[in-house]
């Protein structure tokens, strides 16, 4: 199954990304319009708080904007131009890119041996970074930790990405991987693992969710 399945699907993504990018806009012009009536009026006891709200408004539409230029790019995967490559060296790449933000977090990330796959390079490095950047936003209160495994399956090879962070309800192992979908107000745009399905299932695999006390793992197939 790739990209949209309907039109109708299709209508409500992007009816969706309109409003969210609207709510964001709003805010920032309605608290604009109160700034400059209050510097008529010759106030400003609440700029500050004001220039927060506009600040908050013009990172929400820089998230969502840089979320749906994201999915855009997961839309492009072409089976065409994949080749051959390490899982391996593609973890450790995405490693040291999140570097600053792993030592920040205390973080560990730990993974064994690792295939060799037919795909695109740069898609599945953006699977792996945006699966560790969940594990450092929605970390518990220990330091994360994150093991990244693969094994023989009978749909070629499983990988996963387990974390030990709170874990989610049941009710959210499928909603969580829906387009805009927030388990918190992070500030993310809700794109992230939606982006991942798009592109695992562009490989021709599939990815799912399981969650238990003290974690949560993110599975998916490739093909050999």
């Amino acid at each position: 199954m790739r990209g949209f399945k309907s039109d109708r699907e299709l209508s409500e993504f992007l009816l969706r990304a309109c409003h969210d990018v609207r709510a964001a806009a709003r805010a920032v012009r309605t608290h604009s319009e109160l700034i400059l009536k209050d510097a008529a009026a010759g106030k400003s006891a609440d700029l500050e708080i004001r220039a927060n709200f506009i600040v908050g408004g013009a990172s929400r539409i820089d998230a969502l904007t840089n979320g749906l230029a994201a999915f855009a790019i997961a839309l492009q995967t072409d089976p065409g131009s994949f080749q051959v490559m390490r899982v391996d060296v593609l973890v450790r790449t995405v490693i040291a890119k999140l570097g600053p933000d792993l030592r920040a977090a205390a973080a560990v990330v730990e993974y064994g041996e690792l295939p060799q796959v037919l795909g695109s390079p740069d898609r599945l490095m953006q699977v792996f970074e945006q699966l560790l950047r969940n594990a450092l936003v929605h970390r518990g209160e220990d330091p994360p930790r994150v093991s990244i495994q693969a094994a023989k399956h009978a749909e070629g090879w499983l990988f996963t990405v387990r974390d030990n962070g709170p874990g989610l309800e049941a009710e959210s192992l499928e909603s969580i991987f829906r387009p805009f979908e927030r388990l918190n107000s992070n500030g993310g745009a809700g794109l992230g693992l939606a982006i991942c399905r798009e592109i695992i299932q562009r490989h021709g695999g599939r990815i799912w969710a399981e969650s238990a006390p003290g974690g949560t793992t993110i599975c998916f197939t490739l093909p050999d």
